[in-house]
């Protein structure tokens, strides 16, 4: 008789899609491509969204052995899971792995109901488990486990599978049953062209592995690409650490954008959850162009993680080149390609004089369009996880719960968390808390474009520095001149993380049940009373801005170009030229304000039916291509006769 296999891999609350459960997927297409897997094992449901826990248990029916697939937004619900499932079925062999997975047997020394770990990839190691179970093997010749051997924990060596053959879920059926069975959920889909990564990036679950990077066959790439496009999948993203890096890449790419023009599908490529090589990148660019040509993409991220050569070196990120970097942003900006760029807060070597150089090297270079921020995470397959690294660089953390923004609130009462760097040699819990509001601010005004204008001519006629404006900024939000505003609110919560370990998203009914980043959260606040909030910032740039008319006019463009709610035309009149003045700024080029009457119409396209609606299409859809601005649909009104 035939044993029962259960997966488990339930995705975190999202507002719109459900992914594919991929790596619990390969896993199965991988194992039941075997004949004598199929002879001795059933392979029963997969669990794949958070449900109550009694709700999977009444459904499992003798089982035998349960997988579960652990990262960082489910590893608390899984623990919780499993322990119950033990409770209920006491024979029951439970298997840990995953990312959230430790290299070492210590999860076991902590967590009774768990029997087994499986460590770094699992599609061979899973097979083997399950033949060694049936045969009854010792399961010291599995390779990546940790099991209980009497009083002792025992882990088995470390080995990538040389064999590389393994079998698509897409094309295996195992997730077509998984649409069949679930026909009211959209599922979306993440695909791997190629697994491993060169590099060794101390604060990377990759970097640990340290592997040649392996090819999945073309033909296999091409055959889950059509799978997307006729089961109609309108977004398609790829769970490559260096997408490319390899000449046929560029190959992939046409493939995706044929299936587009010949089908309909798929409708983007989802650029957020791509990692683009950092050694190629004249073939990223002419991937990204493609890409945007096609009207497929929203640009391009070039991501440094920090400015600062010594935290580079400390990280492994050595290889980034400043001069390089604007090389690049040059090229883009003549095609009409946006850029963004990602940093990340807490890394080791980093200090606040550095941190607040290095955004201001980024806007220096140009970067106006998007600047994104991560909290150093904590991971325990990373380098920056062992207790060598940590010590080296004194790094402490706090667990505070899921740093993941653009989730919905846990309906379970299980809190997943997150490990945040809050401190190392070179960064007081203070100075963690000051580059917090710091990078807010800078994202809130600059890069969500609520002050971006004035910066942009202040930098222009004053020289000033943009770090020094929004430095200044800052310190005037936190005084008592300024009044209760968001910012306030935000110190008070960032220094709640070191003090109560609370979270650092932040919940507010009136934006949606999701949570929101600091920045975005600010954004919306100060939008919703944007007159009142313009006219209290006044008395602090005056200091900068002399002329009352001028300053008058120039918050009164700024205000004008932000999103309005509702879908209206709307026209105004100012003393000066103010658009091509900042086109030119926002390029990197010379450029001469005109003072002359203009008016400027805004024909507005789009309608949103409640403030919550409006944060979800403007502010986190919109962000990375800068539609929280009008842009194209700003233009100056002429006279008929004109």
């Amino acid at each position: 008789m035939k044993k029962n296999i259960y997966l488990v891999q339930p995705t975190t609350a999202n507002v719109s899609t459900v992914y594919f459960p991929y790596a619990i997927g390969c896993i199965a297409s991988y194992a039941w491509s075997f004949e004598d897997i199929c002879e001795a094992f059933e392979l029963k449901e997969s669990v794949f969204l958070r449900e109550e826990h009694r709700q999977v248990i009444a459904r499992l029916e003798s089982p035998y052995l349960i997988g579960f697939s652990n990262y960082l937004w489910n590893f608390e619900y899984n623990k919780a899971l499993a322990k119950k499932i033990k409770e209920a079925f006491p024979e029951c062999i439970i298997v840990f792995g995953g990312p959230q997975i430790p290299a070492d047997a210590s999860l076991l020394e902590t967590c009774s109901y768990i029997d087994m770990l499986q460590h770094y990839e699992g599609e061979v190691s899973f097979r083997d488990l399950l033949r060694a179970l049936a045969s009854k093997r010792d399961l010291g010749e599995v390779h990546n486990l940790s099991f209980r051997q009497g009083k002792n924990c025992v882990t088995t060596d470390f080995v990538l599978a040389e064999e590389f053959d393994f079998p698509s879920p897409y094309q295996s059926g195992y997730f077509d049953k998984l649409m069949l069975e679930n026909p009211e959920i959209t599922f979306e889909p993440l695909i791997e062209t190629n697994r491993g990564c060169p590099h060794k990036c101390a604060y990377c679950s990759w970097g640990m592995v340290h592997s040649k990077v392996r090819q999945f066959p073309l033909e296999r790439v091409f055959a889950d690409l059509e799978w997307c496009a006729a089961h109609q999948c309108e977004f398609v993203g790829f769970a490559d650490a260096n997408f490319g890096m390899f000449e046929r890449d560029e190959a992939i790419v046409d493939k995706i954008i044929e299936l587009k023009h010949t089908t309909g599908y798929p409708k983007k490529f989802q650029v957020s959850y791509v990692s683009y090589s950092k050694g190629s990148w004249e073939r990223v660019f002419r991937i990204t162009k493609k890409l945007n040509e096609n009207e497929m993409d929203k640009g391009v991220t070039l991501s440094f993680q920090s400015m600062s050569p010594i935290v580079q070196t400390n990280i492994g990120r050595s290889n980034m080149n400043a001069e390089n970097y604007k090389k690049q942003m040059r090229i883009y900006a003549d095609a009409g390609i946006p850029t963004y760029t990602d940093l990340i807060l807490g890394l080791p070597g980093e200090t606040l004089e550095s941190y607040k150089n290095g955004i201001e090297e980024l806007l220096e270079m140009g970067q106006h369009t998007a600047l994104f921020v991560h909290l150093c995470e904590w991971l325990p397959l990373a380098q920056m996880g062992s207790k060598e690294y940590m010590k080296r660089f004194d790094i402490r953390y706090t667990e505070i719960p899921l740093n993941q923004p653009h989730v919905k609130k846990s309906q379970d009462g299980i809190i997943e968390h997150s490990r945040i760097i809050t401190s190392t040699n070179t960064m007081s819990t203070e100075q963690w808390v000051e580059m917090n509001l710091f990078s807010t601010c800078v994202l809130c005004f600059h890069h969500l474009r609520l002050l971006q204008f004035v910066a942009l001519y202040l930098h222009d006629t004053q020289s000033l520095s943009y770090t020094a404006f929004y430095a200044a900024l800052l310190e005037f939000l936190l005084s008592e001149e300024s009044g209760d505003n968001v910012f306030k609110h935000l110190q008070g919560r960032f220094g709640n993380v070191i003090r109560r370990h609370t979270g650092v998203t932040v919940f507010d009914d009136a934006f949606g049940d999701i949570a929101w980043p600091s920045e975005e959260y600010a954004f919306l606040k100060i939008v919703t009373q944007k007159q009142d909030f313009f006219g209290s910032l006044k008395p602090f740039l005056i200091r900068y801005i002399h002329s009352e008319a001028l300053l008058e006019d120039l918050l009164a463009y700024q205000c004008f170009c932000l999103k309005e709610m509702q879908k209206q035309s709307m026209v105004q009149t100012f003393g000066y030229d103010w658009k091509p003045y900042f086109d030119l700024l926002l390029k990197n080029q010379p450029a001469r304000l005109r003072q002359k009457q203009t008016t400027y119409e805004i024909e507005a396209r789009e309608a949103y039916a409640d403030l919550a609606d409006y944060a979800k299409r403007v502010v986190w859809f919109g962000r990375r291509g800068g539609t929280n601005i009008y842009t194209s649909e700003l233009k100056e009104k002429r006279e008929k006769n004109e």
